[in-house]
């Protein structure tokens, strides 16, 4: 007994088979854009995430403009993080900066010299709205790093609010141990306003830690971060009161280059630190 023939395709299995290879055709790089447009769109998202979500997102940029020359300042090197990681993420932004390069040649020589698919309104349109989405991520980039911050840091105020309320209520009047800052340094001595930790605080296990503290005379009460976070200040003032530059403990200028409210009297502040006055 002889096993049953199989059936020929249909007609409509061949005009099915053939429209998939007629659209697998069209969509080749060669003849269409939209694997190019796809990449670069997953890159700028890509970037987009991870400014917001990387607190060191900056000090990597720093990194790699140092690294290819573009600029020779050794502040610049991010030497207090792990080096694997540093290297490693340095790697990964200057691929999503050489995909984005990439992308954006070939859909535009593909707009001038490309074929029929590179050359239709729709693909110039398409063009120029991811470009518009770079742009705009470029001169928000700074606004795009604040906002990832106010995000981190938001949901740790208070875990913070207990160590202002003690820090209110009795300020201290030289070195000392307290259970929610450890052992600490008063600056100066006889009438401490900065308070330099020795130890990492209890509050670095759920959330950012910090390194000072500043007491203001108009009684606001600033940490300074450190960690990924380092470079601003979390601070509490109270009402009608909002950060501004000041002269530390150790007599040290800080010039206020930005302040964001995050609610409460809470703000986040980043200075500009200058040599310690003689």
């Amino acid at each position: 007994m002889h096993a049953p023939t199989p059936s020929p395709p249909t007609s409509a299995d061949e005009d099915r088979t053939s429209a998939q290879r007629t659209w697998l055709n069209l969509l080749h790089v060669g003849r269409h854009p939209l694997i190019i447009w796809l990449l670069n769109a997953a890159v700028l998202i890509s970037l987009a995430g991870w400014i917001i979500y990387d607190a060191r997102v900056t000090a990597t940029w720093n990194q790699l403009e140092f690294d290819l020359g573009l600029t020779s300042d050794v502040a610049a090197q991010d030497d207090t993080a792990n080096w694997l990681l540093v290297r490693s993420k340095v790697v990964v932004l200057a691929t999503i900066v050489t995909l984005s390069i990439i992308s954006f040649v070939v859909m535009a020589l593909g707009m001038v010299a490309g074929s029929r698919g590179y050359r239709t309104l729709a693909s110039m349109m398409v063009v120029l709205s991811l470009t518009c989405c770079w742009l705009a991520l470029v001169s928000n980039w700074e606004e795009m790093v604040w906002t990832g911050r106010r995000l981190r840091i938001d949901t740790h105020i208070a875990a913070f609010e207990p160590i202002v309320e003690s820090l209110r209520q009795d300020w201290p009047s030289q070195d000392g141990d307290r259970e929610e800052l450890g052992p600490f340094m008063a600056y100066p001595a006889d009438k401490p306003m900065t308070l330099l930790l020795l130890t990492t605080p209890p509050i670095a296990d759920d959330g950012p830690t910090f390194s000072s503290v500043e007491k203001s005379p108009s009684g606001a009460i600033r940490f300074q971060l450190s960690g990924n976070e380092r470079g601003v200040w979390l601070e509490w003032h109270p009402t009608d009161d909002a950060p501004a530059s000041f002269i530390g403990g150790l007599q040290e200028p800080h010039h206020l280059q930005r302040a964001i409210s995050l609610g409460d009297g809470w703000y986040l502040a980043r200075y500009q630190q200058a040599a310690v006055s003689s």
